[in-house]
C-alpha cells in the first residue's frame, strides 16, 4: 500500500497540471498542512479548486493502462460491468472488452482488476489530502465545502471497490423471485484497505462492515454539510453536492436492506430534480444539461478523447467502435417486453419499430436489437444530418431516474402500497398506457427491478442490482431458446456468488502491502 499510495500522491499532483488553477497548485503544492489551512481559509479556491479539478478530471478519463481504448473513468465502468449482466449483447468475438463479457477479467495479474483499483484508491488519495488540510475546527464554509466534496468523493470511491472487490453486504432480498436474503450476510468478509486522513501506510484488508461504515460515514457527513450550506443542488450539474451524496447513500442503505434510510435519500432527489419527459428522453443522454441529471460532465474538445470514450463504445451513428462493428444490443427477452407505447422502445431497432427508426435515421441497423439510446451528438442532429462532433457528447453519471426506482423498491420491501403508485407514476412519463396492479411483494419487486432494467440499459445499473438481489446471469439456449441474441461464445449461466463476479486484489498491492498476506486473497 505504502507503494501505491506514494505513487498515487505523486499522480493527483501531476493531474493539477491539467487545470487552469495551475499557478495557484504550484504555490501551495509543497506547503505543510498548517500552512494550506492558513492559506485556504483567506483563499480556499486557492488551495483546494485545482484538487477538486483533478478529482473530476480522473471521473472523466482516468485510465492507468490502456486495453484497447476500454478505460476512460466512472464510464467505462458503466459500460464494462453492462457486458456482464444480461441486458447488454456483443455481437462478436470483438477483441476489446471480450473478456468482461466472458466473466473473465477479474484475476490479480490483470489490468482491468488494476486499472479499477487504482482509479478508485488515486480518488481516494486526492480526498484525503483536501481533507488533511482541513483542521477540524474549521467553521468557514467556503472551507467546508470543499471537506463536504472530499468526503462524497471518498465515501463513492469505498462503494465502488466495494462492488469490485468486495462480496454483497446480503445477497439477496426476502420475499423476492431470486431468493437468499439477509441470512446471507457477508459483513465479516474480507473487502478492501481502508486508507483515510489519519490511516496512512500499509493497511490490512477490512470487512465488509468496517468499509461500510467508512464510506456511509463519509458520505452522510458530505450530505449533513451540503445541507447546512443550501448545496443539496447547486447551479451545475457538474458539481459535486449534496445530491451526489443522497444518490450514493441511497444506493448503499439499499445494499444494507435499510429500507427507510433509502428512500429518504431518494426522496431527496425526487424533490429536487424532474425526469425526463418528451423528446428528451430520446435526446441521446449526451447533454449535461438535460433537467434529470444528478451529476456530469461537459465535454468539449479540450477535455476529450476520441476513441478512448464512452460515445465511441455506445454510439451507433459516430465514427468509433460502435459505429464501426463493435455493435452493442439488447437482449431480445428484455427488448421484446417492452410496450409497443413504451418511448423507450425506440432505443433499440426491432421488427416493431424498424421501418419507423428507418425513416427517421435514414439508414438500417447492422445487427437485430441494435441500440440507439446513446447518441453523441444528439438525435436530432443526427436525424437531420449532422452527425459531427459525436466524440464530444457530455458524460450523464447519476440521473434522477434512479432515484425513483429506488423509492419504489424500497418502498415495496417495507410492504407499503405507496409503492405501486411510485412505480405507477413514473412509468406513466414513458408508456401513456401503463399500468401496474399489485398482485405480490416478489412480483412487485420483479416488475420494478425489470423497467430500472430497461431505463438504465448500457449505465451500469444492471450489474449493481444482480449483484445485491442476487439475479442470476441466464444467458442460455435452455430458458431462451431461439429468443436467445447473445454471442454464441459467452451462453454462460451464473449465480451471483461464481468465482467470477469478484475480482482479486492486484497482485501489486499484494506483493507491496505488507499487511496483506497471499493467503488473504479473494
Amino acid at each position: 500500500m505504502k507503494k501505491i499510495i506514494s505513487m498515487l500522491a505523486m499522480a493527483a499532483l501531476a493531474a493539477t497540471t491539467l487545470s487552469s488553477c495551475v499557478e495557484d497548485a504550484e504555490v501551495t503544492a509543497y506547503l505543510t498542512p498548517d500552512k494550506k489551512n492558513e492559506i485556504a481559509a483567506e483563499n480556499p479556491d486557492k488551495v483546494f479548486a485545482a484538487q477538486v479539478a483533478g478529482i473530476n478530471t480522473d471521473i472523466q478519463s482516468y485510465v492507468y493502462s490502456n486495453m484497447s481504448h476500454n478505460y476512460f473513468g466512472q464510464k467505462s465502468f458503466d459500460y464494462l460491468t453492462s457486458l456482464m449482466g444480461n441486458d447488454m449483447i456483443m455481437t462478436g468475438r470483438f477483441g476489446m472488452s471480450l473478456y468482461h463479457y466472458l466473466f473473465d477479467y477479474w484475476q490479480q495479474d490483470y489490468d482491468a482488476t488494476l486499472n479499477r483499483w487504482r482509479q478508485y484508491y488515486r480518488a481516494i488519495d486526492s480526498a484525503n489530502q483536501i481533507i488533511a488540510t482541513i483542521s477540524e475546527d474549521e467553521t468557514n464554509p467556503d472551507v467546508l465545502k470543499y471537506k463536504a466534496t472530499a468526503l462524497a468523493v471518498r465515501g463513492y470511491a469505498y462503494l465502488h471497490l466495494s462492488y469490485l472487490y468486495g462480496l454483497p453486504y446480503y445477497m439477496g432480498a426476502d420475499d423476492t423471485v431470486w431468493g437468499k436474503g439477509q441470512q446471507y450476510d457477508n459483513a465479516n468478509a474480507l473487502c478492501v484497505p481502508i486508507v483515510t486522513e489519519t490511516l496512512t501506510g500499509d493497511q490490512p484488508r477490512s470487512t465488509v462492515a468496517q468499509v461500510y461504515t467508512q464510506l456511509m460515514g463519509d458520505l452522510k457527513a458530505a450530505y449533513d454539510l451540503f445541507e447546512s450550506f443550501g448545496m443539496v443542488k447547486t447551479a451545475s450539474p457538474t458539481d459535486i453536492d449534496g445530491s451526489f451524496a443522497a444518490m450514493y447513500l441511497a444506493r448503499a442503505h439499499m445494499i444494507k436492506h435499510e429500507w427507510s434510510e433509502a428512500a429518504k435519500y431518494a426522496q431527496v432527489i425526487v424533490d429536487n430534480y424532474p425526469v425526463l419527459t418528451g423528446n428528451d428522453i430520446l435526446q441521446g443522454f449526451s447533454n449535461v444539461n438535460l433537467p434529470d441529471v444528478v451529476y456530469g460532465c461537459d465535454i468539449t474538445a479540450d477535455n476529450s478523447g476520441i476513441y478512448m470514450s464512452w460515445f465511441s463504445q455506445m454510439d451507433m451513428f459516430g465514427d468509433g467502435y460502435a459505429g464501426i462493428g463493435v455493435w452493442r444490443a439488447g437482449f431480445k427477452p428484455t427488448v421484446d417486453r417492452i410496450s409497443d407505447t413504451d418511448i423507450r422502445l425506440d432505443w433499440f431497432w426491432t421488427g416493431r419499430n424498424v421501418a419507423k427508426l428507418a425513416a427517421e435515421f435514414g439508414c438500417s441497423p447492422m445487427v437485430a436489437y441494435q441500440s440507439c439510446k446513446f447518441i453523441g451528438a444528439g438525435r436530432s442532429n443526427v436525424v437531420d444530418g449532422y452527425g459531427e462532433g459525436w466524440h464530444l457528447g457530455d458524460y450523464i453519471y447519476l440521473r434522477s431516474e434512479e432515484a425513483h426506482f429506488i423509492l419504489a423498491e424500497a418502498l415495496a420491501h417495507q410492504g407499503s402500497d405507496d409503492a405501486v403508485d411510485v412505480l405507477n407514476d413514473f412509468m406513466v412519463t414513458r408508456d401513456p398506457n401503463y399500468t401496474y396492479t399489485f398482485s405480490s411483494k416478489a412480483n412487485l419487486i420483479e416488475e420494478i427491478n425489470y423497467q430500472k432494467r430497461v431505463e438504465f440499459w448500457g449505465e451500469g445499473i444492471e450489474y449493481l442490482d444482480n449483484r445485491r438481489l442476487n439475479i442470476p446471469i441466464d444467458r442460455t439456449d435452455a430458458t431462451w431458446g431461439a429468443a436467445n441474441n447473445h454471442f454464441s461464445g459467452a451462453k454462460y449461466a451464473l449465480t451471483q456468488d461464481a468465482r467470477n463476479f469478484l475480482y482479486q486484489i492486484p497482485k501489486n498491492e499484494i506483493d507491496n502491502n505488507s499487511m496483506i498476506d497471499e493467503s488473504e486473497q479473494n
